[in-house]
């Protein structure tokens, strides 16, 4: 029995099977290594739109915004829950926020859907509403999930025979091929340098 054509049957094998998590794992790989970019889960847009400050949004006429001492921060802070149910309404949100907090004297903010989704900004002094609205990137959202081992379950162990597989990948591409492309003569050799990569990268960056 030849074992380097068994080893070599497997070897193609082990590979083929391989390719989908290889894919999922390289995709989503670049878009961690670059987290410090961009957000690799979602796309955010932003809007602003002009609501009126807290009487013309309540419909108050008693109260005129920035007339009286209180002013128009001081009234929404007053009147918040009326605040944030007119926000709600006038924005088209069937359900209340799940988290209402003021960021800042003059910035009330209100966060709908989970995973804050949605965030609406709202500046009583100006009258003005800054919405932000986050969107899964297609695809990419998908394979980070499975990457970064997010559904937790059965995928663990799914995600630990692939490591399995890329070390036997590894080992038996080693000695599989023979002669001067071999271990022996350039195979090394290029060993050698993507042994020595991570190494000196690790050397490098832990100075």
């Amino acid at each position: 029995m030849n074992w380097r054509r068994t080893l070599f049957v497997w070897h193609r094998d082990v590979g083929f099977v391989a390719v989908g998590l290889t894919l999922v794992y390289a995709i989503s790989g670049i878009a961690v290594n670059h987290r410090q970019h961009w957000d690799y889960n979602f796309a955010v847009t932003t809007s602003t739109e002009a609501l009126g400050g807290p009487a013309a949004l309540l419909g108050d006429p008693t109260v005129a915004d920035g007339a009286s001492e209180e002013g128009p921060g001081q009234h929404a802070r007053r009147e918040q829950a009326r605040v944030v149910a007119a926000l709600t309404g006038r924005l088209g949100y069937a359900a209340p926020p799940h988290k209402v907090f003021w960021r800042s004297p003059e910035r009330l903010s209100l966060f709908f859907g989970a995973g804050d989704e949605e965030v609406v900004d709202y500046l009583p002094a100006t009258g003005m509403v800054e919405r932000q609205s986050k969107h899964a990137r297609p695809l990419v959202r998908q394979v980070n999930f499975l990457h970064l081992n997010e559904g937790r379950s059965f995928w663990t162990y799914i995600a630990d025979l692939f490591a399995l597989a890329l070390v036997f990948l590894a080992l038996s591409g080693m000695v599989m091929v023979r002669g001067r492309h071999g271990l022996k003569g350039r195979g090394g050799v290029l060993m050698l340098l993507g042994v020595g990569v991570p190494l000196a990268a690790y050397l490098v960056l832990s100075l």
